[in-house]
C-alpha cells in the first residue's frame, strides 16, 4: 500500500489531467469546424440566408447584413470534452 505522500501525488495528477484536458476541450471548441454561405429562400435549415460559422462545441453563428446572430448555442464543457475526446482518440 502506498504512502500518505504517493497518494495525495496521484491525486493531484489526476486533477492536472483533467484540467489539461478541460483547456484543451475549451480551445479545440472555439475553433471553427465549419463555414459557407447560404443563398435561396429557405436556407440553412430555416434559419435563411447567411454566413454561417460552425465551431467544435456545437454553437451556430450566422452571420448578416453587419450583425453576428446566434443561431445555437454552444454544448457544455462536459459534452464538449467528450466530443474533444472522441476527435482526439487513437492521436
Amino acid at each position: 500500500m502506498g504512502t500518505m505522500g504517493e497518494l495525495q501525488m496521484t491525486e493531484y495528477s489526476d486533477l492536472v489531467a483533467k484540467r489539461r484536458l478541460y483547456i484543451a476541450s475549451e480551445d479545440w471548441g472555439n475553433k471553427i469546424a465549419q463555414h459557407y454561405v447560404c443563398k435561396g429562400d429557405v436556407g440553412d435549415l430555416g434559419y435563411g440566408m447567411g454566413y454561417f460559422v460552425y465551431y467544435n462545441n456545437g454553437a451556430v453563428h450566422k452571420l448578416s447584413e453587419g450583425k453576428i446572430d446566434i443561431v445555437q448555442k454552444s454544448n457544455s464543457i462536459e459534452e464538449v470534452m467528450d466530443d474533444y475526446g472522441r476527435a482526439h482518440a487513437g492521436k
